[in-house]
């Protein structure tokens, strides 16, 4: 990480000097000369830490709402990246600090929260939004706002786009995940009629139909396309009406709650009891086990993952585990992908960073942005990280695991080439 800071002065002007064109009168003395004026600099776009103030990034966490497990995880990995990065001495003594608030994986909310972070003058950056619904209502505030953000784990493709230049992940894009869960489900367990089902958010809702689309361009056929409702707990009539046409499995695109449900009340539906069940990166948890119950056995479940890196995540684990006490697996995925959202936040800082004659770090926004997605590649836990010009910075691959005896084992995908 490039930690070497310019330093800059306030250039000074010459100041305006009353002219003294009034002739002397000898009740009058003449006028005094004004003392140079020192000219502001122009702070428009600029966040100023005092000397001896905080690096503020700002974290929308779905601690709330339909994930709060793996918000929480996610909002872990932020705080460790955050320590890890004072351990070394900040940059150049300015410490961190993380902001977080509850985007609550949810869309409203991850506004509300965006207004926040943009009347906050003191937020340089931001690690978020969790769910892709929520990151959608973040987008246009801080986009407006000119302040950039990294997303550790919302995955729906529309998140970046050559229309939003404040937009990052370093997650991977739906696009792959659903591509490779069609494929996996038509050629590897060569089951070609498909009954698809969502929860009618933003995430499960996309990733479905890009789902849907690959398997019918594989020739496969797709029986239906249903919706739920995030926060529905009964399924039956729905997958009665799933029943019907004898799929030979069901994806799921959506949460881990919501999924592990429709896989429980599968088994209790005529015609679905010997029916596959998958879903994924949204039930890559211990909440969907916890939910399906006994019905988990045997389900698919795809996850993004990252390059990951043994060595540095062993020693990630071990410090994570320390602080919480609990390891980092059984609440939920994307804490690593967090991690480095924040590592490559302080990287991009200390690339633009500068510090005036008062000894005040001055870190301009829209350097920031650019910096982002030109940073020389380094090593995160998920990986390599580098950002394209459209904000995709992710590393690794898809993922596809199999519950068995109640714990998640990888059957194919990335990392088992």
């Amino acid at each position: 990480m490039a930690k070497q800071l310019k330093f800059f002065s306030l250039v000074l002007v010459a100041a305006l000097m009353l002219a003294a064109c009034v002739a002397p009168q000898p009740a009058a003395e003449a006028p005094a000369e004004e003392a140079p004026m020192e000219e502001a600099a122009d702070m428009s776009g600029k966040v100023m830490v005092a000397s001896g103030g905080m690096i503020r990034i700002g974290g929308s966490f779905a601690l709330t709402g339909p994930i709060p497990d793996p918000g929480l995880n996610i909002r872990h990995g932020a705080e460790l990246a955050i320590d890890d990065l004072n351990a070394m001495g900040g940059l150049e003594g300015f410490m961190f600090e993380l902001v977080a608030e509850d985007g609550a994986c949810d869309g409203t909310q991850g506004t509300n929260v965006g207004n926040k972070f943009a009347a906050d003058e003191t937020i340089v950056a931001v690690t978020g939004g969790t769910c892709s619904g929520e990151t959608f209502g973040l987008m246009p505030i801080l986009q407006e706002a000119r302040i950039p953000f990294v997303s550790p784990s919302a995955t729906n493709p529309d998140v970046t786009s050559a229309d939003c230049d404040v937009c990052n992940r370093v997650a991977l894009s739906d696009a792959l995940q659903g591509a490779t869960d069609a494929n996996f489900v038509v050629n590897d367990l060569g089951l070609t009629k498909v009954a698809v089902v969502h929860d009618n958010s933003d995430y499960g809702k996309g990733l479905a139909e890009i789902f849907q689309n690959n398997v019918t361009g594989l020739g496969g056929e797709v029986s239906s396309f249903e919706g739920v409702q995030v926060g529905d707990t009964d399924f039956r009539a729905m997958l009665a009406r799933v029943g019907a046409d004898a799929p030979q499995v069901i994806f799921f695109g959506g949460y881990s709650t919501e999924a592990g449900l429709v896989a429980q009340q599968m088994t209790e539906t005529p015609g679905l009891e010997d029916t596959a069940f998958m879903s994924v990166d949204g039930a890559y948890t211990q909440q969907f086990l916890e939910a399906a119950g006994d019905a988990a056995e045997g389900a698919y479940v795809s996850f993004v993952a990252g390059a990951d890196s043994e060595d540095m995540n062993a020693e990630f684990d071990a410090k994570y585990m320390e602080k919480y006490g609990v390891s980092p697996d059984d609440l939920g995925p994307f804490h690593s992908q967090s991690y480095d959202s924040v590592k490559l936040i302080a990287a991009a800082i200390a690339a633009v960073a500068t510090v005036d004659d008062s000894g005040n770090l001055v870190i301009d926004r829209e350097e920031l942005l650019s910096a982002i997605r030109s940073l020389d590649a380094f090593e995160g836990l998920t990986g390599t990280i580098k950002c394209d010009s459209m904000g995709e910075c992710g590393a690794g691959g898809v993922q596809i695991f199999q519950v068995s005896e109640g714990d998640f084992e990888q059957v194919s995908g990335f990392g088992m080439e």
